[in-house]
């Protein structure tokens, strides 16, 4: 996905240079580009979930499933700082509980401090065999009155440096 970004980030900045040109603007660089996120996928390093990571002797990080996508975590950090220990606790998207082929996102039990995405954070959601009758409901009365069905989809796939 990152070398994916990177190209985005290529192709917007190459389209607002085109606009700032056309207005005697200079243009100006993508924050990075797709090569230089596979040049930085070099740095990375395989973690797998629940397994605490020593950063240093006052930093200690665990990665926990969010169950979101494949691969999405809620990260737990604990920091030491002038003889105090505090948890904080990042996410992004939480998934649900019960989808197919993703785990049920980790329960984390506390934290000091919490960080996430809350885009739907005020929404309670249906059980998973709701979503499913009301599909089929919204399909069949759709086709049943002669309309078209169509849906939305997100994919991700995997980049390598001979795709670039």
């Amino acid at each position: 996905m990152l070398p994916d970004s990177g190209h985005i980030q290529e192709m917007e900045v190459e389209w607002k240079n085109r606009k700032r040109k056309r207005e005697g603007k200079e243009g100006y660089p993508p924050l990075y580009t797709a090569e230089d996120a596979v040049k930085s996928l070099e740095l990375f390093k395989k973690v797998n979930y629940s397994e605490l990571v020593e950063i240093d002797e006052n930093i200690i990080v665990r990665y926990n499933d969010a169950g979101h996508m494949l691969g999405s975590a809620i990260i737990e950090i604990w920091i030491k700082e002038d003889g105090k220990e505090e948890k904080i606790v990042f996410t992004g998207d939480l998934g649900n509980n019960d989808i197919p082929l993703l785990a049920s996102p980790t329960m984390i039990e506390t934290a000091d401090y919490l960080v996430m995405e809350s885009t739907y954070g005020n929404r309670l959601h249906m059980r998973n065999d709701d979503k499913a009758e009301l599909f089929l409901n919204i399909v069949y009365d759709t086709i049943r009155r002669g309309g078209n069905v169509v849906i939305p989809s997100f994919a991700v796939r995997k980049n390598t440096r001979d795709s670039l």
